[in-house]
C-alpha cells in the first residue's frame, strides 16, 4: 500500500461539517455544530477538514477553551467530558486514523474522548474509558426481557403511582428541570464530596439549548400529579441515542420514575429507527453503573487521551494551591 499524504489542511464551513456529520455512519450528536454551539457559545470552536491525496478526507472539531482569564488554554475534542475524534463519510484506513491522532496531538493540553463507535483501529496511546449501551435493534420484547427483575418491579411500582412521562416543551418546564439539577447537585454534594461534579452547568445553557433545538435535543420529564419529578435530557444522531444529563427529586425516589423514564425513551428510540441506547459514561459511580446494567446494557470501552504541557500544569497547581488555603 503506497503511503498517504495530507493534501490539505483547511477549515471547514459550517455547512460542510454539518453535512459530514450527517453522512459519517458513526457520528453522535457531539460531532456536530448543534453540540459546540449550545455548550461553548463564547468560546473559539472550528473543525478542521483534513484532505488526503487518496481523495478521502475527514473533519475534526476542536474547542479552545480559556478559564481563569486564559491563565489556563485547554483544547477539547469535544467539550462537555463528550466524544470528540475524527468523522469521515469514507472508510478510514490506518494510514488515515494515524495522520488524523498526528493532527490531535499537534494541538497542546487535548482532552479527546475517542468515539467507542467508530470502527476504524485507535492507536494504543490512550488511557481507558467506558460506557454503557443498548442495541435497538434487539426489539422491545428482547430488551425488556434482558431487565433484572428490580427494574421490571420498579417500572411497575411507576405505573401503578401513575408517573407519567413525556418529551417536554415548554421553557417554563426546563426551568423546573434545572431546579431538579440543581437539587441532585445538593444531594450529590453532601453524600460524594469527593466526587462532586466539578462543572455546573447553568440555566442559561438549558435555556440556550431549548431555544436552539433541531429536534435532536429532547428533554424528557416524569411527572407526577403534573410536577417534574426526573428528568432526562437525550441527544439523537444518525442511528445514535445518548442519554447524557439526568436529575431527579430525592422525595419521588420511592417513585421508581428513573426506572420508567429511561424505559419510555428506549421504546420511543426503537420505534423512531435508532440503534444504539448510550447511557454515557458514569465517572467512577458504582452505584450509577449497576443501574445502567441492570438494564442489561452492555459495556463498551474506547480509549482517551489528556495531555498537558509542563507550564498548562504549573499554572494549575498554582492556582488550585491559591483556591485550597
Amino acid at each position: 500500500m503506497a503511503d498517504i499524504q495530507i493534501q490539505n489542511i483547511t477549515e471547514a464551513t459550517r455547512d460542510k461539517w454539518l453535512a459530514v456529520a450527517k453522512a459519517c455512519p458513526y457520528a453522535t450528536y457531539f460531532h456536530t455544530p448543534h453540540w459546540y454551539e449550545s455548550i461553548v457559545p463564547n468560546q473559539k470552536h472550528i473543525a478542521l477538514e483534513i484532505i488526503f491525496d487518496d481523495n478521502v478526507s475527514a473533519i475534526i472539531s476542536f474547542a479552545k477553551i480559556k478559564r481563569k482569564g486564559g491563565l489556563l488554554v485547554d483544547h477539547f475534542s469535544s467539550p462537555g467530558g463528550t466524544y470528540g475524534g475524527w468523522i469521515s463519510a469514507s472508510p478510514l484506513n490506518d494510514q488515515h486514523v494515524k495522520i488524523l491522532t498526528d493532527v490531535l496531538l499537534s494541538k497542546k493540553n487535548l482532552t479527546f474522548k475517542a468515539n467507542p463507535f467508530c470502527p476504524s483501529p485507535t492507536p494504543d496511546i490512550f488511557f481507558r474509558d467506558h460506557t454503557h449501551i443498548l442495541d435497538l435493534t434487539k426489539g422491545i420484547d428482547k430488551i425488556y426481557n434482558g431487565f433484572y427483575r428490580g427494574h421490571k418491579s420498579a417500572i411497575n411500582c411507576a405505573v401503578r403511582n401513575e408517573v407519567i412521562i413525556r418529551a417536554s416543551e415548554s421553557l417554563e418546564e426546563w426551568d423546573k428541570y434545572y431546579e431538579l439539577y440543581m437539587d441532585s447537585i445538593d444531594r450529590w454534594r453532601r453524600m460524594h464530596d469527593s466526587k462532586a461534579p466539578r462543572t455546573i452547568y447553568p440555566r442559561s445553557f438549558f435555556r440556550r439549548l431549548h431555544m436552539a433545538r433541531t429536534g435532536r435535543e429532547v428533554l424528557w420529564l416524569a411527572f407526577k400529579d403534573n410536577e417534574p419529578i426526573a428528568g432526562a435530557l437525550i441527544f439523537y444522531w444518525n442511528r445514535h441515542t445518548v442519554y447524557w444529563h439526568g436529575s431527579a427529586s430525592a422525595k419521588h425516589f420511592h417513585l421508581k420514575p428513573n426506572n420508567l423514564l429511561h424505559w419510555e425513551i428506549i421504546k420511543d428510540a426503537i420505534n423512531k429507527g435508532y440503534e444504539i441506547y448510550d447511557f454515557n459514561p458514569s465517572a467512577g459511580f458504582e452505584g450509577v453503573e449497576s443501574f445502567k446494567e441492570r438494564f442489561g446494557s452492555t459495556r463498551i470501552s474506547f480509549p482517551m487521551l489528556i495531555t498537558r504541557t509542563p507550564l498548562r500544569s504549573l499554572i494549575a497547581k498554582i492556582i488550585q494551591s491559591g483556591e485550597s488555603s
